[in-house]
């Protein structure tokens, strides 16, 4: 999926990965929604239960990972999600976190 914004905002096709951790009262439902919206927008990457967390790592078109980023802060009617974290790693930190189970897309 190309996306392109216009005059404006052409910073959305840059290529970046971000490592989310979602907080509330998720499980295996809010996981499933991440893999599957992650997939439906085209990114990369994996998606994992860390205790009552949910940790995605994805990559892709700059605008798509926000995109991702704001759909999956409103979560599927199930899950309530109370807050995130966005972390952008830098060059030196491993794109996926170690441990767990990785539902990757």
């Amino acid at each position: 999926m190309e996306y392109e914004t216009g005059e404006v905002g052409r910073g959305g096709a840059r290529e970046c990965t971000a490592e989310f951790v979602f907080r509330g009262k998720l499980g295996q439902r809010f996981l499933e929604f991440t893999v599957a919206r992650a997939r439906w927008l085209g990114l990369r990457g994996s998606s994992r239960i860390a205790g009552s967390d949910v940790i995605a790592v994805v990559s892709g078109q700059e605008a798509l990972v926000d995109s991702f980023e704001v759909t999956c802060s409103l979560g599927p009617i199930d899950a309530t999600v109370d807050d995130w974290v966005r972390n952008e790693p830098g060059p030196s930190e491993p794109p996926v976190p170690p441990g767990g189970s990785d539902h990757e897309f």
